[in-house]
């Protein structure tokens, strides 16, 4: 039965790379899962990678995600740093928990688009960027061309993340062909969420075999964080659940998730 899914030897060697090399990790983080708190896990990922050693710039590129979810308020655009309208200290700021914030652009850009000379120079903002920070997390969402907004990012990781409803599994598979269809051949993480760890291993293995069987594309499985009363309650208190509660399920979690946040770039399998 394992032949029917990604290999989970050879994914483990892939998400050992995290630690060991420099080369700039850029991932978009997309979400299948309605009324999901995006922005929360990536905190808690950031601050987790943070700890171990990893410089990190978590990007806001999700229209329906305002940047006072990151405790920030008032930045530049990085679209109006490419287009030379505002300096790179006022779109950078770091979040109190120690890691770097930033917005891709406006709203109206990230629905509409940009002119072809401002895109072209974000794209190389955001590669300098990638060479500055050890990790790039992306706040993402699909534009209408059922694309991430920059050639950057849709050559980066991108990472879907749901939990065990039928919907949210409905919708994670839909992101895939949608980008797989723009975008042909292309790896993808999954990352699950509210779900035990023996449940989230046997629903990835499911989204494994569909994505393998109908478009041949290979996932990753990144990990789980499980249901947890004290990730509930860092929230309410306005921190993060590693660092409010080190202990606690979610906070252990966290801690696995960013030592194997890494994964290969070998997009088809055969067959």
């Amino acid at each position: 039965m394992a032949n029917l899914y990604a290999n989970h030897d050879d994914q483990a060697d892939g998400l050992r790379r995290i630690m060991a090399g420099p080369q700039p990790r850029v991932f978009s983080v997309l979400s299948a899962s309605d009324g999901f708190d995006k922005s929360r896990m990536l905190i808690n990922l950031a601050v987790s990678l943070q700890r171990q050693g990893s410089e990190v710039l978590v990007i806001n590129a999700d229209s329906r995600q305002s940047m006072q979810a990151y405790g920030v308020s008032g930045l530049n655009p990085l679209s109006a740093v490419a287009a030379d309208q505002a300096s790179l200290k006022g779109a950078i700021r770091a979040a109190g928990q120690g890691f770097s914030v930033a917005q891709l652009m406006t709203v109206k850009q990230l629905r509409s688009g940009m002119t072809q000379e401002v895109n072209h120079a974000l794209n190389k903002l955001l590669a300098d960027l990638a060479n500055r920070f050890d990790v790039l997390l992306v706040d993402a969402e699909l534009t209408g061309e059922d694309t991430l907004p920059l050639t950057m990012l849709n050559e980066g990781e991108i990472v879907i993340q749901l939990n065990h409803h039928p919907d949210a599994i409905k919708q994670a598979y839909c992101q895939i062909k949608q980008v797989y269809n723009q975008l042909g051949c292309r790896s993808f993480g999954v990352l699950m969420t509210d779900v035990q760890a023996a449940e989230a291993e046997r629903l990835f293995n499911h989204l494994s075999q569909v994505a393998r069987r109908y478009l041949s594309v290979r996932l990753d499985y990144m990990g789980s964080i499980p249901p947890d009363e004290y990730f509930k309650q860092a929230s309410k208190l306005g921190r993060p659940v590693v660092e409010a509660f080190p202990r606690a399920l979610a906070s252990t979690a966290f801690k696995d998730l960013a030592k194997r946040f890494d994964f290969g770039r070998d997009a088809c399998v055969a067959g």
